[in-house]
């Protein structure tokens, strides 16, 4: 939200909220060969450094004891890091992989993937020196994951933020020092970041604190102290780094292709994706104006045109998605009519015995200031040891500072038909179901090194199966709304490759978005501005989506007869969040 429109809204530097939280539990941990005891060592040792090492993160698995601490950011810290990293890799890489058993033998991949991507992130990515959203981010989570969820008793989180307070300004001296030369686009986005996270202390913290009594003068001293760091680093980054920051939001093609590698943890390259992906908008061009055909004919009755013609396809479709878009909630309106969807999305679930719903709460609430900017909505998730707490779909609100035209190009995209299917990807049952799911898995590898694609994939598939099954009367417009939310996904990896390896205009990917995919203008806007801030987690959804139909397919064909929809559903989300590669050895034993 996993940024722009739809996503768990990780920012991709902090993508290490998912990083590295191996196994506290293993599924072979009493048995199994010497190697596999080996492994786990090597595991269970890893985590315990990396929690120390990144205690925000650790605070998100519900690893606490670090939750008054937050991450070295200095050139000794990261030396440190990187030093240990390698050393995990050679152990790793010694390890007899054919004595272990199939569990350990994916998670000892997922584990040897994410330790490289870090490798990769601190020596040749370096979001750390590049992109002043790694440090907002990081200190407004570092408060944010405090009082979000009830993990602990209030005084005892109220201290923990105390002391993470007290750190600010060392990570914002730190982060003073790193960044240099980020692009302008990051820099404009972290400048509206910090400014949430001076809000967040000023406002849902302090009221957070008004409730622990006897803590007021050690809470207020504290709070000074983070808000003036704050202020200083707010300066910073208008007065100085903003004017410093030339540098190309492109990673460019030998990183590119690098990340997109470690993301996908599959040799597909750029090249085959995009051309998969343009054959597929070619498809789903087609299949829109067979659903329009008939609803443009009901309010145009007796008009003649070439069907045939590719202009007349174009202008039906996008006459009858302009006809839906009016159907939208007002901007105060935007949470309720989410919740609503939302409801309309459980009780059909239920209703079709689709998949058992977990018991976890949800809540669906604005979007926290400090995070906005990159995504208009996502799932935040509990982490694997923080057992039974809230999820929340979180929702941006209409910005105060947009235009009256702004505003309602907003909200005609996220009408009330694609509010639904915004619901099914990111809640019900998409995200929230998934990732609940996820945090029973036995191996908290899997569970938390949670693979974009298979992540993203399940959420687009739901969207699709839900129609399928008969959601909303399988209303045509529904369909067709979630045919142009599907092909915003197939178009996501197109922009990914294009602007970052290709040199991809603003114009260029405007210009796809607006005439290829029948997109708002602020839409598009929104995601020009993600896919600049961002790189291969556009990439996630096509791939994913495709992986998790591939295996669908296959499940029908070798149980046959036997088939039945919630059995594929709850044996496909029984693993963890893993790449489809290896769900194919774990669903059908082969």
């Amino acid at each position: 939200m996993s940024m722009s429109a739809f996503t768990r809204i990780h920012f991709q530097s902090l993508v290490v909220f998912a990083i590295l939280f191996v196994a506290f539990s293993f599924t072979g941990c009493s048995k199994g060969s010497k190697e596999d005891r080996e492994f786990e060592g090597i595991a269970s040792s890893f985590i315990e450094d990396y929690f120390k090492a990144h205690p925000v993160s650790a605070t998100w698995v519900g690893e606490h004891k670090y939750d008054g601490m937050i991450d070295a950011l200095s050139d000794s810290a990261r030396a440190s890091e990187l030093a240990s990293l390698k050393s995990y890799l050679v152990r790793l890489k010694a390890l007899d992989k054919t004595k272990l058993s199939l569990d350990n033998r994916v998670d000892d991949e997922i584990l040897t993937n994410e330790v490289n991507r870090e490798i990769f992130d601190l020596a040749e990515l370096k979001n750390w020196q590049r992109n002043p959203l790694f440090y907002t981010q990081l200190l407004g989570n570092s408060i944010y994951m405090l009082i979000a969820r009830e993990f602990a008793p209030a005084d005892k989180r109220l201290d923990s933020a105390i002391s993470r307070l007290k750190e600010f300004p060392r990570v914002v001296d730190e982060a003073m020092k790193n960044l240099s030369n980020p692009p302008r686009i990051h820099t404009e986005t972290a400048i509206k970041q910090n400014r949430g996270t001076i809000a967040l202390c000023n406002g849902d913290l302090r009221r957070f604190a008004s409730q622990v009594p006897g803590k007021e003068k050690e809470f207020e001293e504290a709070l000074k102290v983070g808000i003036d760091a704050l202020n200083r680093f707010q300066t910073y980054l208008e007065k100085e780094l903003y004017f410093q920051s030339n540098g190309d939001f492109r990673l460019g093609e030998e990183l590119f292709r690098k990340k997109l590698s470690l993301t996908l943890q599959s040799n597909m390259q750029p090249e085959e994706i995009v051309d998969r992906a343009k054959d597929a908008v070619d498809r789903l061009h087609n299949e829109m104006f067979e659903l329009a055909l008939p609803l443009y004919k009901e309010n145009h009755p007796g008009e003649v045109f070439d069907e045939s013609s590719m202009e007349a396809k174009e202008r039906v479709i996008k006459t009858v998605l302009d006809d839906i878009s009016r159907d939208h909630p007002k901007p105060e309106e935007l949470l309720a009519a989410c919740r609503e969807a939302y409801r309309e999305a459980e009780n059909f679930v239920r209703e079709k015995d689709l998949i058992d719903l977990p018991d976890e709460p949800l809540e669906i609430i604005w979007a926290p200031e400090y995070s906005r900017g990159v995504a208009v909505a996502g799932l935040r998730s509990p982490g694997p040891l923080d057992k039974g707490m809230k999820s929340f779909y979180v929702v941006s609100p209409v910005p105060e500072e947009w235009t009256p035209k702004q505003v309602e190009s907003y909200l005609r995209e996220y009408n009330n038909y694609m509010i639904r299917v915004l619901t099914i990807h990111e809640a019900m049952p998409g995200h929230y179901v998934q990732l609940a799911y996820a945090n029973r898995c036995p191996s908290l590898v899997r569970a938390v090194f949670s693979s974009g694609s298979f992540v993203e994939g399940w959420a687009v598939y739901t969207e699709r199966m839900m129609l399928e099954e008969g959601f909303h009367g399988g209303d045509p417009k529904l369909w067709l709304q979630r045919k142009k939310f599907y092909l915003r996904a197939v178009i996501n990896s197109i922009l990914d490759t294009g602007i970052h390896m290709q040199g991809m205009s603003e114009y260029q990917a405007m210009k796809l978005m607006v005439e290829d995919g029948f997109q708002e203008e602020s839409e598009a806007s929104g995601k020009w501005r993600r896919a600049c801030l961002t790189s291969t987690q556009l990439s996630t959804y096509f791939i994913g989506y495709n992986e998790v139909l591939d295996l669908r397919k296959e499940a029908k064909e070798k149980w046959g007869s036997s088939f039945q929809l919630k059995k594929f559903h709850e044996e496909l989300l029984a693993h963890g969040s893993p790449p489809a590669k290896y769900l194919e050895a774990f669903i059908f034993g082969d």
